[in-house]
């Protein structure tokens, strides 16, 4: 990967369980109606648009049930070291041209392992992310440079939605039809701002996961820095 070094990488720390996981619902109105549980809106993530680590691009997958450890298992998956987010994400926008690895960042979110990629397509890799959901749930939110993306919904090898969330209205998946309310209900096609879409895919990987992340949470977690085959075929 040009943009690290692993002889400089810091084998400290040890791996988070649980402090990205949603710890109390979102409220919202008054001061006297602010017990009120609400969903995720897309403009609870508006923190990420300032984000300055993926200028690139990025991929975030939710696994549910499974640890860390297990979801490497299935991905035959090799950990290089434990890091932490500036390490994970640092100055470098990821790896470059065409590799046979890809080089993900592992951590526990609650009942969930987030897979977090710099730069990186793990989690749109049918070939790794079907079998990954067998017997559970996984939700995959990615964006490339050029703007595009894809949100995945997988469950027990079955797409259960799948759409690129620059174009929420072109949806296909299983699920996809009862799904399409909470995708117009968390703030997709509203207004111009480009970066929306980013933020509404959030909310409704929030709503399907039941897990919050916070700019907080993901600087302070520790990471399995770990590289997996491309799979050939």
């Amino acid at each position: 990967m040009r943009r690290r070094s692993l002889v400089l990488l810091l084998a400290t720390g040890s791996l988070a369980t649980g402090s990205l996981a949603a710890c109390s619902s979102r409220r919202s109105g008054t001061p006297a109606a602010a017990a009120t549980p609400r969903a995720a809106v897309a403009d609870d993530y508006r923190w990420f648009t300032v984000e300055p680590d993926f200028g690139k691009g990025f991929c975030f997958t939710w696994v549910k049930g499974l640890t860390p450890r297990q979801v490497l298992a299935r991905l035959n998956g090799d950990e290089l070291e434990r890091i932490t987010w500036p390490q994970l994400v640092g100055a470098g926008d990821g790896p470059t041209g065409v590799t046979d690895r890809y080089y993900i960042g592992v951590t526990r979110v609650e009942g969930w392992t987030l897979i977090v990629e710099d730069n990186g397509q793990l989690g749109v890799d049918e070939r790794l992310v079907r079998p990954l959901s067998r017997d559970t749930t996984v939700v995959t939110h990615q964006r490339g440079a050029d703007g595009h993306g894809r949100f995945l919904l997988l469950q027990d090898g079955a797409v259960q939605l799948d759409f690129d969330p620059s174009t929420p209205a072109k949806t296909a998946g299983g699920r996809a039809a009862e799904l399409r309310p909470m995708i117009a209900s968390v703030g997709f096609g509203v207004g111009d701002d480009p970066a929306r879409p980013i933020r509404a895919a959030f909310a409704l990987a929030e709503r399907l996961t039941g897990t919050t992340l916070t700019e907080e949470l993901l600087r302070t977690n520790t990471y399995l820095f770990t590289e997996v085959p491309r799979p050939t075929n």
